[in-house]
């Protein structure tokens, strides 16, 4: 098939079902500034009542201990863990274009919820629900792009989810500084305009198509029934009028994919142990699917490598930091301009992206992982030096002293702003996009749809464990503890990547595949 001149629609989907990626990322980013001193926290020189958890108005601030600020910061991800186990059970009886839709509309619901009620409680329900789009979005996104891709372009655009993703870090961190400046209710403003992105979002999905190998998928599974003739041919013409948008080819040309993605449906089909293997095209009548869905576990290998890669990147402390940034600026002697510097952090994380994105082909998994955690472990012996040398600004001792106050000598500052750029250039490098990736590559056809849900779901508990532990552990270890225990865990991760990941780089899924059995 002449592929010239279709790539322009497929780039126009990619855009906006990429889009909640880009709402995820824009959320981690305006995290730290949401919950800044002089924003939903009250500033240290705030003398006026603080509000509780019901008390109305839009002026307030909140005396907020570091466990509630742990629970607000994680509350986006308890959202998406429970949406990722719906996705689990539900998302392909749905449709990945409807999972886009449900994710837009649970943005908007959220973000409008948490900026508009002028009570605490309203926050927390307004992210939680916020959280539950998120859980859709990376659960859909990355199966869509793959099934709307020419083989030329999948393996980039796949990779350019993540690269989307830290755009809207980058985006969230530009919003946050700019709107403090707006004084304590800019953080109102940081949330709406996620809302305003997510309505955008949806108005672009509702002109994308439904995914043709998803309609596909439904037609074979149709077919083998009876009594569906109907559906089958009005799915068929669905997915006929999908591809004439995608490839923006001729009618011929579009039915001969058709009929090669049909034949490869039914190879598939025909290769399964059971109908379990097929997700849920038929009505979800028998909990015993329930169990066909848990045969990602009967493959141990690739469950250990793919759900160690997602844990280790959370445990590592790099979301932790981003969660964070401002208070770690605060800590390094930024003062009131802190959140200036974030905006750096965003645009280094995008670069340093950009970069592996276009040479992951070229240098390999194990070396780009390598390479990236060498790198975030430099730069957190950098952290853990730089910070033992703090001290208090009351004078006080350093173990007795809030994070808030403690503060780095002339030139540590300096040092320790480096070596996080250097910690999220390290990230970027390696975990960042090189896990998802080998994730999407590793498990066995049969089950990789559901084996991809189980990763999201360990990905986004370890992530609330640590986006929970993070300000506990930083007001009882002080910022030289914690960097010093991610270090370590940055050094274990080395040791992960040597014993247990294999280079994957120009070999098949089939011959993945067999590596995995080995």
């Amino acid at each position: 098939m002449e592929q010239t001149g279709h790539l322009l629609n497929v780039w126009w989907s990619f855009a906006f079902i990429s889009a909640g990626g880009l709402l995820f990322g824009y959320l981690i980013g305006i995290n730290s500034n949401v919950i800044a001193e002089g924003q939903l926290q009250c500033s240290a020189s705030y003398t006026g009542p603080a509000g509780t958890w019901s008390s109305w108005g839009y002026g307030q601030c909140y005396h907020l201990t570091p466990p509630a600020q742990g629970v607000i910061s994680s509350l986006n991800l308890v959202g998406a863990c429970a949406s990722s186990l719906v996705c689990f059970r539900y998302a392909d009886s749905i449709g990945r274009k409807m999972e886009m839709q449900i994710a837009g509309t649970l943005y908007c619901i959220g973000s409008v919820f948490a900026a508009a009620v002028p009570m605490l409680w309203g926050v927390y329900v307004g992210l939680l629900t916020y959280g539950l789009g998120i859980g859709f979005a990376m659960h859909a996104a990355p199966v869509y792009i793959a099934e709307i891709s020419p083989t030329e372009v999948r393996g980039m655009l796949v990779s350019c989810k993540e690269a989307v993703i830290v755009l809207g870090i980058f985006l969230g961190f530009l919003s946050g500084w700019s709107c403090s400046a707006l004084g304590s209710g800019g953080w109102r403003l940081m949330i709406l305009c996620s809302g305003v992105l997510a309505l955008v979002m949806l108005m672009g999905i509702a002109g994308v198509p439904q995914s043709p190998r998803f309609l596909a998928l439904r037609v074979a599974s149709r077919g083998r029934g009876e009594g569906e003739d109907e559906a089958v041919e009005a799915e068929r013409k669905e997915a006929i009028s999908a591809l004439q948008f995608l490839r923006r080819a001729s009618a011929e040309e579009v039915e001969q994919e058709l009929e090669t993605i049909l034949q490869d449906v039914k190879v598939s089909l025909a290769d399964q142990e059971d109908a379990e293997a097929l997700p849920l095209l038929r009505p979800p009548a028998s909990p015993s699917r329930w169990t066909g869905k848990l045969r990602a576990f009967q493959y141990p290998r690739p469950m250990i490598l793919g759900c160690g890669l997602v844990v280790l990147e959370q445990v590592t402390g790099q979301p932790s930091v981003l969660y964070f940034a401002t208070k770690i600026f605060l800590c390094a002697g930024f003062g009131n301009s802190a959140a200036l510097p974030s905006v750096g952090i965003g645009l280094v994380k995008l670069i340093a992206t950009l970069i592996t994105v276009w040479k992951v082909d070229d240098y390999g998994r194990r070396l780009l992982l390598f390479v990236g955690i060498s790198m975030m472990a430099l730069a957190l012996a950098l952290l853990t030096w730089s910070f033992s040398c703090s001290y208090c600004r009351t004078g006080i001792a350093i173990t007795a002293c809030p994070s808030n106050d403690i503060v780095l000598p002339q030139g540590h500052a300096t040092m320790a702003v480096v070596a996080l750029m250097l910690y999220v250039s390290g990230y970027q490098v390696g975990f960042g996009p090189i896990a998802w990736l080998m994730i999407s590559e590793i498990f066995p056809l049969k089950v990789r749809g559901s084996a991809f849900s189980v990763a999201i779901l360990v990905n986004f508990a370890s992530n609330i464990a640590m986006t929970i532990a993070t300000p506990i552990l930083m007001d009882l270890l002080m910022p030289a503890g914690l960097f010093g225990i991610f270090l370590g865990l940055a050094c274990a991760s080395l040791a992960f990547v040597y014993f247990v990941v294999p280079e994957t780089r120009g070999k098949s899924l089939e011959e993945i595949e067999a590596i995995m059995r080995v």
